[in-house]
């Protein structure tokens, strides 16, 4: 009996350890990047909004307007962000915000003191720029080159996943669309700040987002 109690603690033990090793290569996978989204709102705040424009459903992420955002709980100063989205209507305009310095309001809830690489549908009509354009809330302004052509030619339209990649280092933030670069702009605070996601317009979803610092 003895021989078979100690075998059982050896299996359990195994078990214990391979939990443990599966939950740390969840965290964190080999290339680096950490998820920030696990399917719910853990890790996020939702920031001056009441209208229930954040949802979580089948474990993606829907962002609808009319204003408010998505705070991470920590900053981050250095880093790359990798994001899985859809624009799921024509209208779809969201946002996501980097070095946010604290929370006061710019306009319908969003971040001032913030920098916001946009997530707007290409077939939405506007003056202000597509997916991968840039947004300096209450911050200096600085060179900025973003290829509005490319954007269009890159994006996958209504309805198919795709991926954005934001990129801050020093005074520089890159942003690239499906694999290749659409923005890099200057003179970025190098302070750090919380990362957000913008609720605008339209709806706009998310099922991936991990970060590398």
């Amino acid at each position: 009996m003895t021989h078979v109690a100690d075998r059982r603690e050896v299996i359990l033990l195994c078990c214990a350890t391979l939990a443990v090793l599966c939950g740390g290569l969840r965290a964190q996978a080999p290339d680096g990047f950490v998820s920030l989204f696990d399917g719910t709102l853990n890790g996020w705040v939702i920031e001056r909004t009441e209208a229930g424009n954040f949802r979580v459903a089948d474990g993606v992420l829907r962002v609808e307007g009319p204003g408010g955002w998505l705070r991470s709980e920590r900053r981050y100063q250095d880093f790359r962000l990798r994001i899985e989205f859809r624009f799921v209507t024509p209208d779809a305009d969201s946002g996501i915000f980097v070095r946010v310095a604290g929370n006061s309001e710019f306009i319908r809830g969003w971040p001032n003191n913030s920098y916001q690489v946009q997530v707007r549908n290409p077939l939405t009509a506007s003056r202000f720029p597509p997916v991968g354009g840039l947004f300096r809330h209450g911050m200096p302004s600085g060179e900025t080159d973003f290829d509005q052509t490319a954007v269009e030619r890159l994006s996958a339209g209504t309805g198919a996943w795709q991926t954005l990649d934001v990129e801050v280092a020093g005074e520089r933030l890159v942003a690239r669309l499906n694999g290749s670069e659409v923005m890099r702009a200057g003179n970025i605070s190098r302070a750090s700040g919380y990362i957000g996601i913008q609720g605008e317009a339209g709806a706009v979803e998310y099922r991936a987002i991990a970060v590398r610092e």
